[in-house]
């Protein structure tokens, strides 16, 4: 498969294959930034944009699995069909899209500078014994300065469909006593750790590990703001309702065997997506695409 690869994408500019473990790793680099990915998972691990000094905005851990027997720890999994516990015993957390092998259909070096990318999936006799849904998953990766992420879901079934689905992302920081959230405001939280009653946010969030917290309704662009590296992270986010924040803390990471249990201050995900209440229903032969567009300043 990776000398396919290389050979069906020899001519797309900044595009190389490289093997990690059981799994292809993809790296894109052009004249505005770079980022690396693998067909498992359709998982993004990296993304730099070309700023003098600049370091990678997402987190891997260093005791990530890359021998395909479960997703990698970090970077930006993609959960779907549900988002959190799975909908009955013995099925996995977050949907079986992040541990199944994708396929890249299309790789192009835009005129821009920007380098573009199109990985797919779709149901099979594994995915309907898990979920009896048919159904086909676009994911279009858009490489420059800034990143962009667009998951378009086609309800191949005869009949409406409910789905929960997020971007998973996982920042890399300094440290979560410089970090806060912005764009939180107005919408109703819900605290999954001590599963109080909902409240409306107020302000910016601060990050206390541990931390679970849903977010739905929310509207508008989020930052995330490292005080002590002196960057934001910005995410304009069409076709999503929800946003979680989440942190282990230094008890809960505990409970990982792939993360090292002095790691959890350097790591914050604040994902977007369309989750609990929030979910989406597909019509029949429907298609729906959210997107997630990530810039550091």
């Amino acid at each position: 498969m990776l000398e396919k690869l290389r050979q069906q994408f020899s001519d797309v500019a900044g595009l190389t294959f490289e093997q990690e473990g059981a799994l292809i790793l993809t790296r894109v680099t052009n004249a505005q930034g770079q980022a690396v990915l693998t067909t498992h998972g359709a998982h993004l691990l990296s993304f730099q944009p070309n700023l003098s000094g600049a370091k990678d905005c997402l987190w891997v851990s260093k005791t990530a699995v890359y021998d395909g027997s479960k997703p990698i720890r970090g970077g930006i999994p993609i959960c779907w069909p549900w988002f959190g516990p799975a909908p009955q015993e013995g099925l996995p957390a977050h949907g079986f899209v992040r541990s199944r092998v994708w396929q890249l259909v299309t790789a192009e070096a835009l005129n821009e500078g920007l380098t573009r990318l199109r990985l797919e999936t779709q149901s099979d006799d594994a995915t309907l014994a898990m979920w009896p849904v048919p159904f086909k998953l676009s994911l279009t990766i858009e490489v420059g300065a800034s990143l962009k992420v667009s998951l378009t879901s086609t309800n191949l079934s005869d009949q409406p469909q409910q789905i929960t689905e997020a971007f998973h992302s996982y920042f890399a920081i300094s440290d979560t006593d410089a970090m806060t959230v912005s764009g939180l405001e107005g919408s109703e939280c819900h605290d999954k750790l001590t599963s109080a009653a909902p409240v409306t946010q107020l302000g910016d969030l601060a990050i206390k590990p541990p931390i679970d917290s849903v977010f739905l309704n929310q509207q508008g662009a989020l930052s995330v703001t490292d005080s002590m590296w002196q960057r934001k992270f910005i995410l304009q986010n069409t076709g999503t309702a929800s946003a979680v924040v989440w942190n282990p803390g230094s008890e809960i990471v505990q409970g990982f065997a792939d993360i090292e249990n002095d790691a959890w201050p350097g790591m914050l995900c604040v994902e977007v997506g369309n989750v609990l209440e929030n979910a989406i229903f597909l019509d029949s032969q429907s298609s729906r695409t959210m997107s997630m567009t990530l810039s550091m300043v």
